[in-house]
């Protein structure tokens, strides 16, 4: 009889599991965690184009150069899960040297992509991308609650000359007024990762004041694996 008591107790487990909720599986098992490019070797360099704006001398400053950002290596962290070493090299529009400026961290679990920036985590990203799904991005740190979300998913878009099939975009602050700008974003490609970025904050006291702040564009420059 145990082999029927077997049978019986695998059928009435395989009844359970076929009538969970869809808050307990996920029906789709393209989760699309490809948006987060996650892979030993892994490379992407931007073009960065950096404005800070001083409302003391009422003048604008530019700069141009070059961010790395290399996945070097793969861990286990303090949670258990798989980890990847960032290691950030920066280079100057007149240089051919790279400099290793910064050394962060990211990690890839079924619902989120984390990256941890000078020692500050955030969720980049949740899974499965749906169009303006909305998370809050600082769940993970103390910066107090961001509401992030999908602005736009799987389009194929030209980003730094490149022809990219599928890029989703991530607004993660949009608050533009007459005296206070703030706008972050991000865009992320499958199998590369990020793509594209911006970091607009600055303010004025009065519309005819001068602006204080930073406006920070990173752009895909070319990518690849080493």
């Amino acid at each position: 009889m145990k082999p029927l008591k077997h049978i019986f107790l695998f059928l009435i487990t395989l009844y359970f599991v076929s009538c969970r909720s869809d808050n307990d599986t996920v029906v789709n098992p393209n989760l699309n965690h490809n948006y987060a490019g996650l892979a030993v070797g892994n490379f992407v360099i931007y073009n960065v184009d950096s404005i800070a704006y001083d409302d003391v001398t009422a003048s604008v400053s530019t700069s141009q150069f070059q961010i790395k950002e290399k996945i070097e290596s793969q861990l286990v962290d303090l949670e258990g899960d798989n980890s990847y070493r960032i290691e950030r090299y920066r280079k100057e529009k007149d240089s051919i040297n790279w400099v290793l400026i910064d050394v962060w961290s990211s990690k890839l679990v079924s619902t989120n992509y984390q990256k941890v920036e000078e020692n500050v985590r955030f969720i980049k990203l949740v899974f499965p991308i749906r169009a303006n799904k909305t998370w809050n991005g600082n769940i993970k740190n103390n910066l107090g609650e961001q509401q992030y979300y999908f602005s736009a998913v799987h389009q194929p878009a030209i980003i730094g000359g490149f022809p990219l099939d599928s890029v989703s975009t991530v607004s993660q602050i949009e608050d533009i007024n007459l005296i206070s700008e703030n706008l972050f974003e991000e865009k992320f490609a499958t199998n590369i990762g990020m793509v594209y970025k911006r970091e607009l904050s600055r303010k004025r006291d009065s519309l005819s004041g001068a602006w204080l702040g930073t406006d920070v564009t990173m752009t895909l420059a070319t990518y690849g694996k080493e």
